[in-house]
């Protein structure tokens, strides 16, 4: 069929789906087979086994990842724009795929091995540029003195917690799945404002 998505990648498309957007961590090769309409034999065919398969969509889905976000922090723009850029692709990426962050982190803790995605051989080019637009932004009196590690770690808690904590924040706030996703789309110029100290 004209278009058609080949089967490998169907199946690595569909397992992503299953393990990061439904979050169904324990889900079979028959039941990936059947959200993709495949044949099971086709699973073992491409990658020999469910967790070969696991392996290959994490791994892609943490290199993806990482690359949008250093591409946001790579741009020539106004390091403003930059963040608040950053802040909306790191929100949209973990909306679309709410529970990978917490696949990511069991999987590091089980094999640190893997960090390795999260460290391209130009990333300390990167920080450095960051470094010295974030010093001319607390020069500015833009944001609170402060350390680039410092920075990024308050942005990326400030935009993971809602997504590791989902269960807890709509207990507590009495939100369902709708009023949820629009607690998250607050989230991005809220976390803006609070990291370059705008009033509301």
């Amino acid at each position: 069929m004209l278009g058609a998505i080949p089967t490998e990648e169907l199946i690595k498309e569909t397992a992503k789906k299953v393990f990061f957007q439904q979050g169904h961590l324990k889900a079979t090769t028959q039941e990936i087979a059947d959200a993709a309409g495949v044949n099971r034999a086709l699973i073992h065919y491409y990658f020999r086994s469910r967790n070969l398969l696991f392996d290959k969509v994490l791994q892609e889905a943490m290199s993806g990842f990482m690359h949008k976000v250093l591409s946001v922090l790579e741009a020539e723009v106004p390091f403003k724009e930059k963040i608040k850029v950053f802040i909306q692709t790191f929100i949209g990426i973990s909306a679309e795929f709410p529970y990978l962050q917490n696949f990511i982190v069991t999987e590091m803790v089980k094999q640190p091995e893997k960090m390795t995605v999260f460290h391209p051989q130009h990333l300390d080019e990167v920080a450095k540029k960051l470094n010295e637009e974030l010093a001319q932004e607390i020069k500015n009196n833009t944001v609170a003195p402060t350390t680039l590690e410092h920075f990024i770690v308050n942005i990326m808690s400030l935009c993971s917690y809602p997504f590791i904590a989902q269960p807890i924040i709509q207990t507590i706030f009495s939100l369902n799945q709708a009023t949820y996703q629009e607690f998250l789309q607050e989230r991005k110029e809220i976390i803006f404002k609070i990291i370059f100290k705008e009033k509301s």
